[in-house]
C-alpha cells in the first residue's frame, strides 16, 4: 500500500472562495504538510500587463489540531467533510480505497453481495457513481447469470447491463425478440 502514497500527495483539491469573493484557493495535503494557495482575484487582474501570483503558506500536518483559523478556512471553502477527511490525514488515517484506480474499485466491489452494493451507494457520491456504472453491473452479469448470449451482450449495451439484470427472464426475452425484429425489418 505504501506505493499508493509514492508522491507523498494525500489530498490535492482545488475551489473558488464563497461569494462574495472569486478568490480562487488550492489545498494540498502532502505526508508532511498542507500547502494552501490563494490566488486574489480581482478585475484588476483582468488587465493584461498584471500578472497574478498566489500567495503561499505551508503548515505542519501537526498544526492544524491547534490552527482554528486553518481549520475554519477549510470549513468554509471545502466544507465540513472536506476539514473531517483533512483532519483524518493529518492523524495518519488514510483511506486507501479512494486510491486505488477506478477499474480496480469497481471489481472489487463487483464481489459484494446485491444487498451491500445498494447501501455502499449509499455512503457517497463517489460509491453511487461506481455502484451505478455499467462496467461493475457487467461484472456482476457475467458472475450471476448463467448464460449470456452475444445477443443480450447487444441489448445491455443499448439500455444498460443494470437494466438488463433486473429485467425479469419473459420480459428480456420479449424486449429482445422486439430488437431483432426491428433490426430484421
Amino acid at each position: 500500500m505504501c506505493s499508493l502514497l509514492e508522491n507523498g500527495i494525500l489530498l490535492d483539491i482545488s475551489e473558488q472562495a464563497p461569494s462574495p469573493s472569486k478568490d480562487y484557493i488550492n489545498m494540498r495535503v502532502t505526508l508532511k504538510d498542507i500547502q494552501w494557495r490563494t490566488w486574489k482575484i480581482s478585475p484588476q487582474c483582468l488587465k493584461p500587463d498584471v500578472l497574478v501570483t498566489p500567495n503561499e503558506a505551508i503548515f505542519p500536518l501537526e498544526d492544524l489540531v491547534h490552527d482554528l483559523d486553518l481549520q475554519s478556512e477549510i470549513k468554509r471553502i471545502f466544507g465540513k467533510n472536506t476539514l473531517e477527511y483533512v483532519k483524518n490525514l493529518c492523524e495518519g488515517k488514510y483511506n486507501f480505497l479512494d486510491r486505488l484506480k477506478k477499474s480496480l474499485q469497481i471489481y472489487i466491489i463487483s464481489f459484494l453481495e446485491l444487498e451491500d452494493v445498494a447501501k455502499l451507494s449509499q455512503v457517497n457520491r463517489h460509491f453511487h457513481e461506481l455502484c451505478e456504472c455499467d462496467q461493475l453491473w457487467e461484472h456482476i452479469v457475467d458472475r450471476c447469470c448463467d448464460t449470456v448470449t452475444p445477443d443480450m451482450k447487444l441489448y445491455a449495451q443499448e439500455v444498460g447491463y443494470k437494466q438488463m439484470f433486473f429485467t425479469n427472464k419473459l420480459q428480456l426475452q420479449m424486449q429482445m425478440r422486439r430488437r431483432k425484429q426491428e433490426c430484421d425489418a
